[in-house]
């Protein structure tokens, strides 16, 4: 008796009871072919390659309905095809996490496009998970309409895989490192602000105290024997106003209050002149009217100052300049500071040297965000300094 026909190429099993299936996926093909091309050979070269591949062959509906299954599906997943055929691809071999992401590309490749290397979970029989990468296309009938999507399924190589996990660690390393390092930046602006508040404010008090048992010590007449308490008086008063400006100093540098109240430009403004002071040199800072008008997400900010910040401590320290050229700038999406001074340059050997703390950090800080840094030098001429960050979320993994 003629088997019924099926629209629909469906895979043979290594499992006996589906050879029935298997005259009707033969009967399919060879219907699809255009006449003169019919016939045993074309069809035994299609059992053939249904067979013999190592790729799993599927056959899906766009809603996953597995209506082919070939012998290399049933080793990777441990699913004969008679179990499988009829099930959902997505229910049956997927983990929940995968599930959604793998009908959005069956439904991109139903709406015309092909998905070429795209990488999804197999959950086997026995809850053991392989990785495959798929290519998925549509499967046109005789007259161009859509009967199926095949799926052809390659398990990873462990090297893939393992460097697959690698970069999935190294990213949440990154996620870790940046929490960790945003963490900080909100204690040094919690300690900042307790330095300020109360240490400043106490000394502050202290200080109007000092100063008016001077004045009233030193309003005539005042007796000889206070002399010496006038000048105690003093010398205490000297001092708590060095504490005071070392408390302030301190906590700028924990974290500036002008850079959370009135962003980074005024503070990249206040710390070039307090470099231009400190050491001499002369100093330009150039932004770009575009950056001046662009709001930047308080990590970005605080990244470029503490950059900025660090880039001018190592100016001052080691290049012994006399000018310096600090420039702010955007364009393709990313937010770029330089700074360019006229000192004796970096060695090649200092950059790399492992107790370079500075410029380590300016390079895990830039990287924490998905930027660069690098140094361009000159021995004996001068350093350009280079960091870069994008303005939107961007990692690379």
């Amino acid at each position: 008796m003629t088997q019924p026909h099926t629209p629909l190429a469906t895979a043979t099993s290594s499992h006996p009871r589906t050879r029935g299936a298997s005259g009707n996926r033969t009967r399919a093909l060879r219907s699809s072919l255009p006449d003169g091309h019919q016939g045993a050979p074309i069809e035994h070269c299609y059992r053939a390659l249904l067979e013999t591949s190592s790729s799993a062959i599927l056959i899906l509906s766009p809603q996953s309905i597995i209506q082919g299954w070939n012998r290399a599906a049933e080793t990777l997943s441990g699913w004969r095809a008679d179990e499988a055929m009829g099930q959902s691809y997505v229910t049956l071999c997927l983990p929940m996490d995968a599930r959604k992401s793998f009908l959005a590309t069956l439904a991109q490749v139903t709406a015309g496009h092909e998905a070429r290397g795209f990488e999804s979970p197999l959950r086997t029989r026995t809850n053991s998970q392989t990785r495959l990468s798929w290519n998925i296309s549509r499967v046109p009938g005789t007259h161009g309409n859509l009967i199926g999507l095949m799926a052809i399924g390659t398990a990873l190589a462990p090297q893939r895989e393992t460097e697959r996990k690698l970069q999935l660690a190294q990213t949440r390393l990154r996620e870790e490192a940046r929490r960790t390092q945003k963490a900080a930046e909100e204690e040094r602006r919690r300690i900042a602000r307790e330095l300020h508040d109360e240490f400043g404010q106490a000394l502050t008090g202290l200080q109007f105290d000092l100063a008016w048992c001077h004045t009233k010590l030193t309003q005539p007449p005042a007796p000889p024997s206070l002399t010496d308490l006038q000048e105690k008086i003093r010398i205490m008063a000297d001092s708590v106003d060095a504490l005071l400006q070392s408390v302030r100093a301190t906590a700028a540098s924990l974290r500036p209050a002008m850079l959370d109240d009135l962003g980074l430009i005024p503070a990249l403004e206040c710390l070039v002149a307090t470099f231009q002071h400190r050491t001499g040199a002369r100093c330009v800072l150039d932004i770009t009217p575009e950056l001046s008008s662009t709001e930047l997400s308080p990590e970005i900010s605080t990244a470029l100052f503490r950059i900025a910040q660090e880039l001018l401590t190592n100016v001052m320290r080691h290049a012994a300049a006399s000018q310096l050229h600090l420039r702010l700038y955007q364009g393709d999406g990313r937010a770029t500071l330089e700074v360019t001074d006229n000192g004796k340059g970096i060695s090649r050997d200092r950059k790399t040297a492992p107790h370079s703390f500075g410029l380590q950090g300016i390079q895990e800080r830039a990287a924490l965000l998905g930027g660069h840094f690098h140094i361009i030098e000159t021995p004996g001429v001068g350093t350009t300094a280079i960091a870069s960050l994008p303005l939107a979320e961007r990692f690379t993994p």
